[in-house]
């Protein structure tokens, strides 16, 4: 135990004392919380002038005499600023110069002619202004026919009252911050991982593993160099996620609560995403950790560790297919698959159904799995890192500890 706590101390002054980790540390914290409190300083607060401001201007030319009100005409159309003009020339004129961005030559009650500088593939004005148009010839329509167009016009645009009511999770509320806990999982093990198998690959190509082995048990220190990766990383994280999260506490009220889908996360998922997140890093740690043994060169690392990074890459695939269908019998069953399980456990926590039991089934077989593949891991550790030249494969290395 004392050699375990000697490697972990010495992995984590590693870390900590390694310039470019602490850089990028605070400087994604500081670009993170930047980016939520930045866009407060030029949010105009909502006031009635600020939304005058933004209103989109319309030119529009009434030559067949047809809007019958104007002013009811421009309630039709809010957010939007209408400039009525005399002719098309001068409709035309407000487009160019940019003083309109579109503008419209209404010819009949149920015609008119678009006007547009540049056509934009996002932008549409059109439809709109279509829809208010015909408003404007149903009201006169109506009135032609002796109806009361008010009163009509009235029950045409009664709004519908409704309430939900939502038994188990929504999903539509929840998918948000779903995904970005998934990415910022995904980035972590695979990161974090390269990062053990680089290590254990630079100490063995320098020869100073050779001194290590011999003076330390191979549990000791793999597990130390494993779980050193997994404290300086959930320190990283933790200091990341959490500047992100005091930056819009601080300008909730600021954004209006506008981010709440991303930001408001409730605890049992908290809980979920960090006892799952840290076993989950645990059992790609030591596979990474595992792989880094075999070869002698850092240029390798991709080879040897190709098989551990497509196992995640599989499991992070599985996770986006969940996050539209968190309840489906994929999803169910990668919950109990350990290579798989850390992100759809999160999935069925946030966004599905799932049961206490489950989640308490899952958790002790991913935790199994990470103490046997500790062991595993430090068994081949030990064999590989007295072993120099070409890479060896991860079937050789089994074949040799079994003969043992």
């Amino acid at each position: 135990m004392k050699q375990f706590w000697t490697v972990l101390k010495f992995e984590l002054g590693n870390y900590f004392k390694n310039k470019s980790f602490v850089l990028t540390t605070v400087l994604l914290a500081a670009i993170l919380a930047a980016v939520i409190v930045v866009p407060t300083l030029f949010m105009g607060g909502g006031s009635d002038s600020g939304a005058e401001e933004d209103r989109t201007v319309l030119a529009v030319a009434d030559e067949g005499g047809v809007i019958r009100d104007r002013d009811v005409f421009g309630e039709y159309l809010p957010g939007y600023e209408l400039v009525y003009c005399k002719s098309r020339a001068e409709v035309n004129t407000m487009v160019e110069a940019e003083e309109a961005a579109a503008g419209f030559l209404v010819t009949g009650p149920d015609s008119y002619e678009y006007i547009l500088m540049n056509r934009s593939m996002t932008t549409d004005y059109q439809a709109p202004f279509e829809e208010a148009l015909a408003r404007n010839y149903r009201m006169i329509s109506l009135d032609a026919a002796g109806i009361d167009a008010e009163q009509v016009e009235s029950i045409y645009s009664a709004p519908m009252h409704s309430e939900t009511t939502i038994l188990g999770k929504d999903s539509a509320q929840n998918y948000w911050y779903t995904y970005v806990l998934v990415f910022f999982l995904y980035f972590l093990i695979i990161f974090y991982g390269q990062m053990i198998a680089v290590s254990v690959t630079t100490e063995k190509s320098n020869r100073a593993i050779e001194i290590l082995v011999t003076s330390v048990n191979s549990n000791s220190l793999i597990f130390g160099k494993v779980l050193a990766g997994a404290i300086a990383g959930i320190i990283q994280a933790g200091i990341i996620l959490g500047s992100a999260l005091l930056a819009y506490q601080a300008t909730a009220e600021a954004w209006g609560h506008a981010l709440d889908f991303l930001f408001q996360i409730p605890g049992t998922v908290w809980m979920i995403f960090i006892v799952f997140g840290i076993l989950g890093y645990l059992l790609y740690a030591f596979l990474f950790g595992m792989m880094g043994a075999l070869v002698s060169k850092t240029e390798d690392i991709s080879k040897s560790s190709g098989l551990v990074t497509f196992l995640y890459l599989a499991s992070f695939l599985i996770s986006m297919y969940g996050l539209t269908t968190p309840d489906a019998p994929l999803i169910r069953a990668a919950s109990y698959i350990p290579f798989t399980s850390s992100n759809a456990m999160l999935l069925r926590a946030a966004m599905g159904t799932v049961s206490a039991l489950e989640i308490a089934v899952s958790l002790i077989i991913l935790a199994a799995s990470c103490v046997l593949a500790g062991m595993l891991s430090a068994a081949v550790f030990r064999f590989g890192t007295l072993h120099y030249g070409n890479p060896i494969k991860l079937t050789t290395a089994f074949k040799k500890l079994r003969e043992k």
